[in-house]
């Protein structure tokens, strides 16, 4: 084969990055293994080894994965009826580096794998990266390998009544241009000018002062004398 497969730590990472849940450890014959969810599929990564990936699939993954494979025409079922047959079969795959992804049905019994777990019937074998990369995209669909999706609660907050705009004339009737206004920081002015909502006013010594009219009003920071 003229390419390297992934090392099992870079396997891990991809499984990370894709957002799978996993555990991870060694069979009883020390190859490494990735478990997804909570006694989901199996996939052994012992690349340095072998060239291939092997799930040892539950039977809603390997359903899945198989229409995924027919899909792009990419599956081949072996029926093969020995353990002998089936790892020649695979073994001729493996050493030209095919882009087949074969499926062994009820291959646990075949292949007498009696390490894995009593729910993972079937096994799937596969040699690229590229496969590996489309069957963890198919395994993103199972929920149960996914975080359970935490629940936001929405907190309603009323918004602030919002008070109505003033017109120059309401301003006005309260605050008359030309009356004596006191301000309790700049002392006694008068209102030179109402308009677009603000309101002049001339201090001692010329000092001129523009407010907002709405806020003079409503805190009563310009008192007419």
């Amino acid at each position: 084969m003229d390419y390297q497969l992934y090392s099992y730590d870079e396997v891990c990472e991809i499984i990370k990055e894709k957002g799978l849940i996993m555990t991870t450890g060694r069979d009883e014959d020390n190859n490494k293994i990735c478990q997804f969810g909570d006694h989901g599929s199996i996939l052994n990564v012992n690349t340095l080894l072998d060239n291939r990936y092997q799930i040892h699939a539950t039977e809603k993954d390997y359903n899945s994965i198989k229409r995924m494979a027919e899909s792009d025409g990419l599956a081949i079922v072996l029926r093969e009826n020995s353990k002998e047959e089936v790892e020649d079969a695979i073994a001729g795959y493996e050493e030209v580096g095919s882009k087949a992804i074969l499926f062994v049905k009820n291959g646990n019994r075949v292949l007498k794998l009696n390490e894995t777990d009593k729910n993972l019937y079937h096994e799937i074998i596969f040699f690229t990266n590229e496969n590996l990369d489309v069957i963890l995209d198919t395994l993103c669909d199972n929920e149960n390998y996914k975080p359970s999706k935490k629940v936001v609660k929405h907190v309603y907050v009323a918004p602030k009544p919002v008070e109505p705009e003033m017109s120059d004339d309401e301003i006005k009737e309260i605050l008359p241009e030309g009356s004596k206004v006191t301000h309790a920081k700049f002392g006694q002015g008068i209102i030179k000018e109402v308009a677009s909502g603000k309101v002049k006013v001339e201090f001692a010594d010329s000092m001129e002062k523009i407010f907002a009219a709405k806020i003079c009003i409503k805190n009563k920071l310009l008192k007419v004398i």
